[in-house]
């Protein structure tokens, strides 16, 4: 099964404080639920799982089907 998405949703952003960054939900492969986060503001990405930020590194370790 490929990733699946859900809706996105507006967030303030964790580097400059705006309040048009966006949110994306994705189910990885491995079926954990992660949170893409984009500032459109300072383009300042990160990434989310549960209540933690995780690095590009990890989500793609988990995307990475085996």
């Amino acid at each position: 099964m490929g990733r699946r998405t859900r809706d996105t949703v507006t967030v303030a952003c964790a580097n400059c404080g705006g309040q048009d960054a966006i949110q994306i939900e994705i189910t990885l492969p491995d079926d954990t639920e992660v949170r893409f986060n984009s500032c459109h503001r300072c383009e300042h990405r990160w990434w989310e799982a549960g209540s933690s930020v995780i690095d590009l590194n990890s989500v793609l370790e988990k995307a990475r089907r085996r």
